[in-house]
């Protein structure tokens, strides 16, 4: 039994925990302690594999198993006590255990989550690095992994105690002997306390595309955001570093906002562009004349690269006044950006809004991609209690002229079909051919095949000709692929003098002969 001494030094809530999780794994073993050790029994039940290997920890460098743990024996001996001793035992083992234990421990928590968490917990407040380099060895093993628990509990807990530490053993690890989420674990709990040793750390690793918590980023950023903004321009790392420019904007033009946007004038990179969009929605959005003022000072390049952002935070007070003045003042690609400003603006506050107002445009590039700004913000959140709704939509989408409908249905025409099927059906049927790109048709019938068949076929038929027979052919061909059977049968039972019958049967020849 443990002595008092040591239950003290541990935390209450543990006790009481394992207590708990003794009296529920105990309940199904022996009631008693007795004599004698069997050879295939553990302290713990486990319900994974036996072998070091299997068990995801490399136990001993010579490989196999080698007794030199005499807690780990112990608790082997005490496989046949009552579930609350055994634990207390177990806790007991794993608070004065040593390096040597470990190994042959893990092997004993295999298959038990709350001994395995318990034992990585202790490990790596002892030993970090050995319980490193057994995870590595263990994912040169044939099982070709290590313990999930384990290294989660010491990629969340070895940055915290020794940044340094851990970085320098992943750099001597090669990338085929890790997850690559080793690295990015890493770097994600650094970079909560030292922004700039994170922003390095995925800038030097191969760590692409991922969306970090910049909540540590604000105070280093308000401490000198000028530092910061450099550094960062220095470390480029993707969608990371976008998020930490954003937030340095945020943070440099709550102080000096026109310094800030000096600065950004000066870098020509994306991540430039960036800092300088966020400074000016951030400085228009609390003094609209003091940002418009320096923008009409500014050389002209730069006006063209912020004006969509300014407008756009102009928008969301008075988009109508916002959108009158950039049709006024602009043309070509400037109009285009910000009227699209605008409209990202409008839609932040009102989505049907934002609509009407690209529908009361007159047709032309700018109204074409405002249209897929609205679609866009649509898709993104259709339950939103400002989104736009299935019949809104068809009214909506009726409004416009033929270009901004081609190039909604350009971009969103797969989204369209996975989410409302039927109201896209529903404005196929009526939308002219010049309004419909070639692929829209085929799109949203083998999207519905998925679900009806026989709906997907007879909705085909109601297009006008042309397009019935080849959207009508692309439904049947995902229908042959699913249930052969059933779409024959279906073609085969056609009258005799029904154009679909010929058609669809040489086009799913056509088909089969091309994927041969």
């Amino acid at each position: 039994m443990m002595n008092r001494a040591v239950l003290k030094t541990l935390p209450g809530v543990l006790v009481v925990a394992a207590a708990g999780l003794g009296l529920t794994v105990g309940s199904a073993l022996q009631r008693t302690c007795g004599g004698g050790r069997p050879a295939a029994k553990a302290a713990i039940p486990a319900h994974g594999a036996a072998s070091a290997v299997e068990a995801g920890v490399e136990l001993h460098e010579g490989g196999g198993r080698v007794d030199d743990s005499v807690r780990a024996t112990r608790l082997e001996d005490l496989s046949m006590c009552a579930g609350v001793t055994r634990w207390l035992h177990w806790l007991d083992d794993l608070e004065k255990a040593a390096p040597a234990d470990f190994p042959r421990l893990a092997r004993l928590a295999t298959g038990n989550p709350a001994a395995m968490r318990l034992l990585a917990e202790r490990w790596v407040q002892t030993a970090p690095r050995q319980m490193f380099d057994a995870i590595v060895a263990a994912s040169r093993g044939k099982a070709g992994a290590a313990s999930r628990e384990l290294t989660d509990v010491l990629l969340e807990e070895w940055p915290k105690r020794d940044p340094n530490a851990v970085i320098a053993a992943l750099n001597e690890v090669s990338e085929f002997e890790m997850q690559p989420r080793w690295r990015f674990l890493v770097a994600v709990r650094i970079m909560e306390k030292d922004p700039e040793l994170g922003l390095r750390l995925f800038s030097e690793w191969p760590i692409e595309n991922v969306g970090v918590s910049v909540k540590a980023v604000t105070a280093w950023a308000a401490a000198n955001p000028r530092h910061a903004a450099q550094f960062t321009l220095e470390h480029p790392a993707c969608r990371v570093s976008t998020s930490v420019m954003e937030t340095i904007g945020k943070a440099w033009a709550a102080t000096d906002p026109a310094q800030a946007l000096e600065f950004a004038a000066g870098q020509p990179g994306p991540l430039g562009t960036v800092l300088a969009n966020r400074v000016v929605k951030e400085w228009a959005g609390r003094n609209l004349s003091q940002a418009g003022d320096w923008l009409a000072k500014a050389d002209p390049q730069v006006q063209g690269r912020l004006i969509g952002s300014f407008v756009e935070a102009w928008a969301k007070d008075d988009a109508s006044g916002a959108l009158a003045w950039c049709q006024n003042n602009l043309s070509g690609s400037a109009l285009i950006r910000a009227v699209s400003g605008v409209v990202t603006g409008a839609a932040e506050k009102d989505l049907a809004t934002a609509g009407q107002l690209v529908a009361a445009m007159d047709p032309s590039s700018a109204r074409a991609e405002a249209a897929a700004v609205v679609a866009q913000r649509w898709f993104e959140n259709p339950s939103s209690n400002t989104a736009v709704k299935p019949a809104e939509a068809l009214a909506w989408l009726s409004s416009l002229d033929t270009e901004s409908v081609r190039r909604f249905l350009d971009r969103f025409q797969w989204r369209w079909a996975a989410s409302e099927p039927e109201s896209m059906a529903a404005f196929l049927v009526s939308a002219s051919d010049e309004q419909v790109p070639p692929s829209a048709d085929s799109t949203l019938a083998r999207q519905m095949v998925r679900n009806n068949p026989l709906r997907a076929l007879e909705w085909t038929a109601s297009l006008p000709a042309d397009r019935a027979l080849s959207a009508g052919s692309a439904a049947f061909n995902e229908w042959r692929e699913l249930q052969p059977e059933a779409a024959m049968t279906w073609l085969n039972a056609l009258p005799s003098d029904d154009p679909r019958r010929r058609t669809f049967l040489q086009n799913a020849i056509g088909v089969s002969r091309k994927n041969l």
